[in-house]
């Protein structure tokens, strides 16, 4: 029997967003949607329940994606996870590329991806990272589109709910479990965050935090404050 598949979106504020998000969702052939509100303030979690009958909508008392992540992974019932932002885009036939690759013996991965406007910096940056940092290293981040076999995911306990870097601590704890797929169909991201902080200045605060977790084992906790430092 063919594996069932559950789309676990975290959001937090992003009205503007999540129609389009959800309607891209549905198109994907998932079994199960979920968004998990962090105690929006802005409508999100209403106009989920509102326009989208199908998909279930759960809130959690304060925003950490984490635990979005994890209350999601719990309500799913699938065999297989993934985990999207409200600002990403998976190519249509994504899903079948996440079963092939569980059923050649991954335990999971993610995406390659693009940025969406983009630009000569972004494009050089974007080759960089999919190539290095994910293709040679298999590091992902919550922007590569992280999938996981259910399985996988209850014996690592989830996510760990830190306020930073989660999803770089996760896709350690990932690699170590089995072997960990990279599917070169790309997922679209919005570089509205490069846009609006400058897409150099951007690059260099993302490069000072993954130098300082990978080389100075700073803890995600003294990277969140250098991180916000240079906002």
């Amino acid at each position: 029997m063919a594996p069932t598949v559950a789309i676990i979106i975290p959001v937090l504020n992003e009205r503007m967003l999540i129609i389009d998000a959800l309607h891209r969702a549905s198109c994907l052939g998932a079994d199960e949607i979920i968004v998990v509100d962090g105690n929006s303030t802005d409508g999100t979690y209403e106009l989920v329940k509102e326009r989208f009958p199908y998909v279930r909508c759960l809130k959690t008392v304060y925003a950490n994606r984490a635990l979005q992540i994890n209350v999601g992974a719990k309500e799913a019932l699938s065999d297989i996870l993934i985990f999207l932002h409200a600002d990403m885009k998976l190519a249509v036939h994504s899903i079948e590329r996440i079963k092939q690759s569980i059923q050649l013996g991954n335990v999971g991965g993610g995406f390659m991806k693009r940025y969406e406007p983009s630009n000569v910096l972004l494009n050089i940056y974007g080759f960089l990272i999919n190539y290095i940092y994910l293709g040679v290293y298999r590091n992902l981040v919550g922007s590569n589109a992280i999938f996981i076999k259910r399985d996988t995911f209850e014996s690592l306990k989830g996510f760990p709910e830190v306020d930073f870097m989660e999803d770089v601590v996760f896709s350690n704890m990932l690699k170590e479990s089995g072997k960990v797929a990279v599917i070169d169909e790309p997922v679209t991201v919005s570089s509205r965050r490069y846009q609006q902080n400058g897409v150099l200045k951007q690059m260099m605060r993302n490069a000072k935090v993954m130098i300082g977790y990978s080389c100075l084992h700073q803890s995600p906790q003294e990277l969140k404050k250098v991180y916000a430092a240079h906002v």
